[in-house]
């Protein structure tokens, strides 16, 4: 079966740690959540669903709608100054023009689709940000379902996106260039490890 391509955007196409942590935290803080003060904080939230993780760790639920308030524009402003990962916009382009590729992220759908404007990334079907939907499972489900004769991939760089990806039914790639260890990564047992972007390419070299 030809596949459909599902990407994560953080830590898979740009390089944007640094900047996430410190909107994240900040548009958290805001609202009297303290506790994401450290990077490791925020990168133990992403071994599973990040806003199920936020709940766990005793961010108050009824807060979730005014951070998304708060958030999604300081984000979409600040992915402005994020570049790609090497490689990953030709990678991108190539991998659109000839399979269906859709990007899965946690980031908010405004800031990602801007991201590939200005980057001239064609050909991407569809963006399914957290503004959309929280759960990445439910994403690549819907994507599941709308391409039944495709078989799903999801690839990302975080333990929770390899568990989210599995319970989903894709095929899991980690990449070992984003947030988590890959040591970590193992954690979430994914079907495929892949070092660099020539190895991403080559697990989808056949055409479609």
């Amino acid at each position: 079966m030809p596949p459909v391509i599902m990407f994560d955007f953080d830590g898979v196409v740009a390089d944007s740690f640094d900047v996430f942590f410190a909107e994240f935290s900040g548009a958290t803080r805001e609202l009297g959540y303290e506790k994401l003060d450290s990077k490791e904080a925020l990168l133990k939230l992403f071994e599973g669903n990040v806003i199920t993780g936020l709940i766990k760790a005793g961010f108050p639920v009824w807060k979730l709608k005014e951070f998304g308030k708060r958030f999604g524009p300081r984000i979409a402003e600040a992915n402005r100054r994020v570049q790609p990962f090497a490689g990953m916009v030709p990678l991108l382009g190539d991998l659109a023009r000839d399979h269906t590729v859709y990007v899965i992220t946690s980031n908010t759908t405004l800031a990602v689709e801007d991201f590939l404007q200005r980057h001239a990334v064609a050909g991407i079907r569809d963006v399914l940000g957290a503004d959309k939907e929280s759960s990445k499972v439910k994403k690549i489900k819907a994507v599941r379902k709308l391409h039944p004769e495709l078989e799903p991939w999801y690839i990302g760089d975080t333990k929770g996106d390899m568990v989210e990806g599995n319970t989903a039914g894709a095929t899991t790639v980690a990449v070992t260039w984003g947030w988590h260890s890959e040591e970590k990564l193992l954690e979430g047992r994914p079907d495929h490890v892949v070092h660099t972007q020539g190895d991403l390419r080559a697990l989808f070299s056949g055409g479609a």
